[in-house]
């Protein structure tokens, strides 16, 4: 959301709050990982072309952070309306229309997110009993990024319609994008 959080309806600001803050968290967890990702490709390139020794560990983590940073900054995309989409066809409909259609798109990503996070939490279980090929962990370490980032999703999403909802209801709002 672009909105600053005191001009929310107040039901709506304890919410965009937590998903705020929640948000920027990951990303910058996220940051924190690109950089070790980094580093971990340029050691590992160092000491294969260099030393002439593999790392064995280095790829397996680095992918590993690859996927936890697009788990954690989807909530922050989709929070700020930065995720990849196509107007060309919204932009033909009435401001209504387009404020419903949002409305309908942001109900089904929470119900896809919400069925999205059920399933990753039985896989993230399955993780529990596979322990990674290079590094003596279980796999429900990396693959716990999955429940975390489509919990946010949810709330995010939550957040987007209890948003568009009140802008659905209210007059004034309506009224200026008829006239404007």
């Amino acid at each position: 959301m672009n909105e600053d959080v005191t001009q929310l309806p107040t039901f709506l600001r304890p919410l965009a709050k937590v998903n705020e803050v929640l948000s920027l968290l990951a990303i910058r967890l996220a940051g924190v990982l690109l950089a070790l990702m980094v580093i971990m490709i340029l050691s590992q390139v160092f000491f294969r072309y260099v030393m002439n020794d593999s790392l064995p560990w280095t790829e397996e983590m680095a992918k590993f952070s690859m996927v936890w940073i697009a788990f954690l900054v989807a909530p922050w995309v989709y929070r700020q309306d930065l995720n990849v989409a196509i107007h060309m066809f919204a932009d033909a409909f009435a401001p209504r229309v387009r404020q419903l259609l949002d409305l309908v798109i942001s109900a089904l990503v929470i119900v896809i997110c919400v069925i999205f996070l059920f399933e990753s939490i039985e896989f993230w279980r399955g993780g529990l009993n596979i322990q990674a090929s290079s590094v003596p962990v279980k796999l429900a370490y990396f693959y716990a990024c999955a429940p975390i980032s489509f919990a946010l999703l949810s709330s995010v999403g939550v957040e987007k319609v209890c948003l568009q909802l009140t802008k659905l209801t209210n007059k004034d709002n309506l009224s200026e994008q008829e006239n404007g």
